[in-house]
């Protein structure tokens, strides 16, 4: 990447031995390379036009002659200024600045992409758990709150072989009070709730033909002749007793 500016430590430029070594010139020629080296395709390659620069080329920038350049030029290699890259003259602190950018421009990248894929699976837990019990309860609110149609109450009584005026009375009543069992709890499965009203209706049918057998309350006195209860064995006895 490349940057609109430079970093320039000025303390670092003044102490630098080897560059201070060499003559005003040369340190002009060396700043002015520098700044065509941030401007390179490669940074912190001398390059013009995508290939090593000539002597020749350099001068005619800076706008000196040719000689003069190869001159300084060789005056900065002996001081050890800068290093080649092939053919190419090179910074090796602006190289190394470069790669420490990149390096660290990777590990921010990296970080930010691991903390991104952290928050995306705990948001997607978060979401999916909540989905999921969200679904749930969608499923388990339409199951409580499925209610049939008058059409399907009574084919479903067909099925179950019950008949007669019981079948729309009982989805008369569960439609009147919100299909609720005891006007409390939903209907689940009105099917199994059909069942249901079909077999109280059978029990009711059954008990309703037999008629339980009145006894027949008898007093006391009723129980036993007058005769017996004033101590004759027979009611002749009584009457040659005198007894009316």
């Amino acid at each position: 990447m490349k940057l609109p500016w430079l970093k320039f430590y000025g303390s670092d430029w003044l102490s630098d031995e080897a560059l201070r070594s060499c003559s005003v010139e040369s340190r002009g020629l060396w700043i002015d390379m520098i700044c065509l080296m941030t401007k390179s395709e490669t940074y912190g390659h001398l390059l013009i036009g995508g290939k090593p620069a000539r002597a020749e080329q350099l001068g005619r920038i800076v706008g000196l002659t040719t000689q003069r350049t190869m001159e300084l030029l060789d005056e900065l290699n002996s001081a050890g200024v800068f290093s080649f890259e092939g053919e190419t003259i090179i910074s090796r602190r602006l190289v190394k600045e470069h790669n420490s950018r990149g390096n660290n421009n990777l590990r921010v990248q990296r970080w930010r992409n691991a903390n991104e894929m952290r928050m995306k699976r705990s948001c997607n837990e978060k979401l999916t758990a909540k989905k999921l019990e969200a679904r749930s309860q969608i499923l388990d609110n339409t199951k409580a709150q499925m209610r049939p149609m008058r059409v399907d109450w009574i084919s479903y009584a067909k099925e179950i072989n019950w008949s007669g005026t019981d079948v729309e009375s009982a989805f008369d009543y569960y439609e009147s009070n919100g299909w609720k069992i005891g006007g409390k709890s939903p209907v689940r499965d009105w099917r199994a709730c059909a069942r249901n009203c079909h077999r109280r209706s059978q029990e009711k049918k059954q008990t309703k033909g037999i008629q339980p057998m009145k006894t027949k309350v008898v007093s006391q006195c009723e129980s036993l002749p007058t005769y017996k209860v004033m101590g004759f064995p027979t009611r002749e006895a009584w009457v040659k007793a005198g007894c009316p």
